[in-house]
């Protein structure tokens, strides 16, 4: 799909309303601010498109969400649409319905790198004007900036979502280990307990080619001080940090810490492999903490910690995360703007927010929530050391940002591999970056 194309919208929307919606102002998009700024009294049906949300305690937490807002507006029913397992899957699939004209979903949940792809496509109801002045206080400010794109706010947060290292604390403490502080530490640490016998993996990640490896390859980048882009969205990845982080991801497999394999695991992939005591460490979302603690679904249950990333040693940065998450958006072409506006700060709001931290192993986006009673009473260490992460953002400030993770993760993982050395997959992902950002990659 093209995203020069400002007329992707048909149907409900005429051209002139999309190109309004990309940023061009215009009586249509104000009509269409004027109809999501009102909740109906009369009855409406909405369809929500959402992925499975991890749950605590075994409830269905869309179910719960949707029960709950039915609740305060008894005239509006909610229906789901089960949307695609993937970040990647769900952003074609929607995108494709939303670029025909379709009214259906009114509400999509979608992942905080869209914003601007969505926005600049005219596929999101810019919303700013439809939230109080002081909406943002309750939120990480990183979350506003993600949502934003040239000015305009294009999602409403919902849950925010950070990764840690899973550890197996019993066969740290069966050898007398700490657990690692630095990148260094950790691979002496996985051969110690490999060459012991007891696990067959030392370090669990995600290196196939999709958005998961993007994440963990901005991470490493973070950990060595590399950036990727500038404050001008240019392309500025080089010199001896970015090469040292690419050199950990090649050693990693080269010393037989990490499988070969993980140049085909997205999160799931290596999540099962951990869950079912395959490996020492793990890195992955937050998510992860409530299936691999939960007896009867996890053989590590009961035998697991979670801390910040460690860092490299010499560098005085640790605990660096991707700034992850999901949002929902409002599709421009909704029949019912207002119940859909009105069903997405509900999302974002106090009640659903404490909901989230009681039911769901994900983490609330609403700042406060996370000191709350619900959050303590859970214990999940992802959601009550969330204050403790350095929070970094993968280059999302461009709507060519498919490219641009794709320029990311391609030589990220030939060097994983063995097929690319860790200086040339530098070289090739700042060529590739410099040719997604002139709009010119496939």
């Amino acid at each position: 799909m093209s995203l020069n194309r400002r007329t992707l919208l048909t149907g409900a929307l005429s051209a002139a309303a999309a190109g309004s919606l990309a940023g061009c102002g215009g009586k249509d998009l104000d009509d269409l601010l004027a109809q999501a700024a009102t909740v109906p009294r009369r009855p409406a049906r909405l369809t929500w498109w959402v992925s499975e949300i991890p749950s605590r305690r075994g409830a269905v937490v869309a179910d719960l969400i949707i029960r709950a807002f039915e609740r305060r507006h008894p005239r509006i029913r909610v229906s789901k649409i089960n949307a695609l397992s993937t970040s990647d899957g769900n952003r074609s699939a929607i995108a494709t319905q939303l670029a025909g004209g379709s009214p259906q979903p009114d509400v999509y949940l979608g992942d905080t790198t869209w914003p601007a792809q969505f926005g600049h496509s005219a596929l999101a109801l810019p919303v700013e004007k439809l939230l109080p002045s002081d909406f943002w206080d309750a939120y990480p400010a990183a979350l506003r900036t993600g949502s934003t794109y040239r000015g305009k706010v294009y999602a409403v947060p919902f849950f925010t979502d950070s990764t840690y290292l899973f550890y197996r604390k019993d066969l740290l403490a069966k050898h007398g280990l700490r657990v690692p502080r630095s990148w260094e530490e950790l691979l002496h640490t996985s051969r110690t307990v490999q060459q012991a016998g007891d696990v067959d993996a030392g370090f669990l990640w995600q290196a196939a080619v999709t958005e998961s490896l993007t994440a963990n390859v901005t991470e490493f980048l973070a950990d060595a001080g590399a950036a990727v882009l500038d404050g001008r969205g240019r392309a500025v990845l080089g010199g001896a940090e970015a090469e040292r982080a690419f050199s950990l991801m090649a050693e990693f497999t080269t010393r037989g810490v990490t499988p070969r394999t993980v140049a085909t695991y997205e999160e799931s992939d290596s999540q099962d492999a951990f869950v079912n005591g395959r490996g020492l460490f793990l890195r992955n979302w937050s998510y992860a903490w409530v299936n691999a603690s939960t007896p009867g679904v996890s053989r590590v249950a009961g035998k697991i910690g979670a801390v910040p990333r460690p860092g490299f040693e010499g560098t005085g940065r640790s605990g660096v995360s991707c700034a992850g998450g999901w949002s929902n958006f409002v599709n421009p072409s909704s029949r019912e703007l207002g119940a859909a506006m009105e069903f997405a700060r509900f999302c974002a709001g106090d009640e659903v927010q404490r909901l989230l931290a009681r039911e769901a192993g994900v983490i609330p986006a609403m700042t406060s929530v996370l000191g709350g009673p619900e959050a303590r009473e859970a214990g999940d260490p992802a959601v009550l050391r969330a204050a403790d992460l350095r929070l970094v953002a993968r280059p999302v400030q461009t709507p060519y940002y498919p490219q641009v993770s794709k320029a990311l993760y391609t030589p990220a993982n030939a060097v994983v591999r063995g097929s690319l050395s860790p200086a040339a997959g530098v070289r090739a992902a700042r060529e590739g970056l410099r040719t997604a950002l002139e709009g010119k990659a496939l």
